[in-house]
């Protein structure tokens, strides 16, 4: 299938690894030209030399989306060396509190919201800006599928990626008189570092978890709540990013699609 996004520039945050990393790659795969941005500049390069060793164009960069300054500088850096934004990834995510709610600190909950909310809404500004003048974007926010339901252990991070539903819905509305689509990816169960964390809690106040590996107690929730029984992969959640920033995806907007496995279904 020709997504028809060849030669388009993309940016992707959080785009060192884990789900970032493959929607640079797949991106990069379809033809386009992708700028990964990550906080740790040396494993955005290290992504951008894959995209590069298969052919393909990218730029590495280092940025802390969580600020408005820094964001500004960002997103000027890629449309004076690119030329313009078409597509933004906002895949930028995690935080700390991995806590009961009544034991969880206001530090934590402010962290998790500035990681997961605050950066979404200042990458979305920015580009709306850029794409203002095309009049033409594709804008993707990672939300979860704890954006769909509640999760013990996790108020502040819930919370966050409820957020970056509402702020989807929101600027779907806003921006669709652009032709600028904004959509939503919740993914499912993704082992990543940041569930390594949550192992950790969920061991702690589970006495049957006590002896198991983090990766164990991954895969027994994922058995326990998950109807096909399997994790999702960065490669499956980076397919569906690909397809919505398509030109076959132009008519969906303002959509929180789940890529979870049947955790959630509506």
């Amino acid at each position: 299938m020709d997504l028809q996004i060849k030669d388009k520039v993309a940016m992707v945050t959080g785009g060192g690894g884990g789900i970032g990393r493959a929607v640079v790659l797949r991106l990069a795969q379809e033809g386009a030209k992708v700028a990964a941005v990550d906080l740790n500049l040396e494993v955005a390069q290290l992504v951008i030399e894959e995209v590069r060793s298969a052919g393909g164009e990218g730029l590495a960069l280092s940025s802390d989306v969580t600020k408005s300054e820094d964001v500004d500088f960002l997103f000027q850096k890629v449309t004076d060396v690119m030329g313009r934004i078409d597509i933004l990834v906002n895949n930028v995510g995690g935080g700390s509190g991995i806590a009961l709610a009544a034991k969880s600190s206001v530090e934590d909950w402010d962290n998790t919201i500035e990681v997961n909310l605050k950066s979404a809404y200042l990458c979305c500004r920015a580009a709306a800006k850029v794409m203002f003048t095309h009049r033409q974007g594709r804008i993707i926010n990672m939300s979860s599928v704890s954006g769909r339901q509640g999760e013990q252990l996790l108020s502040a991070y819930c919370a966050a990626k409820f957020g970056v539903i509402g702020l989807t819905q929101t600027l779907a509305k806003e921006l669709a008189r652009y032709n600028i689509t904004v959509n939503a990816v919740c993914p499912g169960y993704v082992f990543t570092p940041g569930w390594e964390k949550l192992a950790e809690a969920v061991r702690e106040i589970q006495p049957a978890y006590e002896q198991m590996s983090f990766r164990e107690i991954f895969d027994a929730r994922v058995r326990e709540v998950t109807p096909l029984g399997r994790p999702q992969s960065p490669e499956e959640i980076a397919a569906l990013v690909a397809y919505l920033a398509s030109e076959d995806a132009r008519s969906i907007t303002g959509q929180s699609i789940s890529i979870d496995g049947g955790i959630v279904m509506r």
